[in-house]
């Protein structure tokens, strides 16, 4: 590696560390927001999920149905647990730097 090359690494890395530091020291008040979208995407796929087995009968819609449904609740459950990820991370940078 040349000095050239070396710089921009260095370059990168400096900037990766800042945009990940002002990720995870975002507003609480914005994270929340993040853990409510993927709580009611939660909600809503579990809603869906009951109502696709209550009110179709045995077939492949029904089963379509409850596949789709599932997926949202799988997406739910990430953006809820990422948002509560990023605000244990949040709370430990600032425990360490202030």
């Amino acid at each position: 590696m040349n000095d050239e090359n070396l710089k921009q690494l260095k370059n990168y890395w400096f900037a990766l560390k800042a945009a990940l530091y002002q990720h995870y020291t975002a507003s609480q008040r914005q994270i929340f927001k993040q853990f409510r979208l993927g709580s009611g995407l939660f909600f809503l796929g579990m809603v869906s999920i009951y109502g696709c087995y209550q009110l179709l009968e045995a077939s492949l819609g029904r089963e379509v149905g409850i596949l789709i449904s599932l997926m949202i609740v799988l997406s739910g459950f990430m953006i809820a647990m990422l948002a509560q990820i990023r605000l244990l991370i949040g709370r430990i940078l600032h425990f360490i730097y202030h």
